[in-house]
């Protein structure tokens, strides 16, 4: 997670913390894209992700995903769980936000 680094006085001079918005890169995080498949109920079968879906599913992003998963299983832990964790563990963060969009990832 890349943190601008003028913001860093905020953290440390006055106790803010960094809200982390889409610590799952839009469902890229949870490997569910892996296999370059594109499931019929994902965020990037809608019509208006299909930009972000084209920038994010590159052959490039998915080896690095691909190799996350060998870290996640040493740890016994889903890839999500392997992200959000990540994201939370920085001293500067103080809330993680996920953007669930079916009722079954909100529980």
């Amino acid at each position: 997670m890349q943190v601008e680094s003028e913001y860093l006085p905020l953290y440390t001079n006055y106790g803010l913390g960094l809200t982390k918005w889409s610590p799952l890169a839009s469902g890229v995080l949870t490997g569910k894209y892996n296999k370059g498949n594109i499931p019929s109920d994902s965020r990037f079968a809608l019509e208006n992700f299909k930009n972000l879906a084209n920038r994010s599913l590159v052959d490039e992003v998915l080896r690095k995903v691909n190799g996350l998963k060998p870290i996640a299983d040493e740890l016994g832990v889903t890839l999500a769980q392997l992200a959000i964790a990540w994201c939370a563990e920085n001293p500067n963060v103080s809330s993680v936000i996920t953007g669930a969009t079916k009722e079954s990832q909100r529980t």
